[in-house]
């Protein structure tokens, strides 16, 4: 069922575009900040007990899901399902905001474009990128990949609704305590949290970007990211995007001229690794269903 379900969701998601302004509402945050608004609530996030706060939506979600599959019949957990998918991915469409910046980078809206790179470039804690160069734009495409849509789907296939949940609030809720009254102790054990959650699959979407992308210039980046076994956000991010730009076969300069007038095309060449990274994961999960591995 569940790979009925992300199926279903990917194909809406694509066709049905103005559903995509749900998931641009940010209810995780909103949520937060409610929590924040009391003074018990505001002293409670500001220790690393205050990372807890994921712990309601994600029951709350939990608890639907067992009331749907034992209670309701199969077409609400179907629909139940497929509504919870696309409001935890994102929250901003991927392939329309690389869409967006190559269309400012040719038609020379330099304003336009360095704010789409800044955007598209924005680390784990909210802070901005140290640089928007082509490079590292690449880079932040591939991650954002994992981030947006890949590990989002991994979870929702190993826990269902939860797990698309848990892992849209885990993967927000470092910006959020950057940004909002948080401690440095909590900020660190959301990261921490985020790293954890993203371990395994950074690491499962890396060996699919290495194998339909250039698989020798892929393993031999892999190395050179240090990240193999760090549990630590930034660690996979880094291992993401050093080793998906050698499933791209980047060339070695890439600050060259020429390097930067062709990004727009390897911008659109990372997507299509996204793309073709998304189908294994989908043909992977429908073997494993086959031979009864999972259900």
């Amino acid at each position: 069922m569940h790979l009925i379900i992300i199926v279903i969701a990917l194909f809406a998601e694509r066709a049905f575009g103005q559903l995509k302004r749900w998931r641009e509402t940010d209810g995780f945050a909103r949520y937060v900040a409610f929590i924040e608004r009391s003074r018990l609530g505001a002293r409670w996030l500001s220790h690393a007990s205050g990372v807890l706060v994921i712990v309601p939506p994600v029951l709350v979600v939990a608890l639907a899901q067992w009331a749907v599959v034992e209670y309701l019949w199969l077409g609400f957990e179907l629909v139940f399902g497929v509504l919870v998918l696309m409001l935890t991915f994102g929250p901003r469409d991927l392939w329309e905001d690389v869409y967006a910046l190559a269309h400012a980078r040719g038609e020379a809206d330099h304003d336009q474009a360095e704010a789409r790179a800044v955007a598209l470039c924005r680390r784990t804690t909210g802070r901005a990128a140290t640089d928007i160069e082509g490079h590292t734009i690449v880079g932040a495409v591939l991650i954002q990949g994992h981030e947006r849509v890949l590990a989002v789907l991994l979870w929702f296939f190993l826990a269902g609704p939860a797990g698309a949940v848990f892992y849209r609030s885990v993967r927000e809720l470092p910006a959020l305590a950057a940004r909002g009254t948080g401690s440095k102790s909590l900020r660190r054990a959301a990261e921490y949290v985020h790293g954890a959650a993203a371990w395994f699959p950074a690491r499962l979407i890396v060996l699919v970007y290495a194998i339909v992308g250039d698989t020798r210039r892929a393993l031999a980046a892999w190395p050179a990211a240090r990240a193999t076994t760090h549990l630590s956000a930034a660690a996979s991010w880094r291992l993401l995007a050093v080793v998906g730009r050698g499933a791209l076969a980047l060339p070695r300069d890439t600050r060259s001229p020429r390097f930067e007038r062709q990004l727009n095309d390897t911008l659109l060449e990372a997507l299509g690794l996204i793309s073709r990274a998304l189908l294994v994961l989908l043909a992977g999960l429908a073997l494993l269903i086959i031979f009864g591995v999972l259900r």
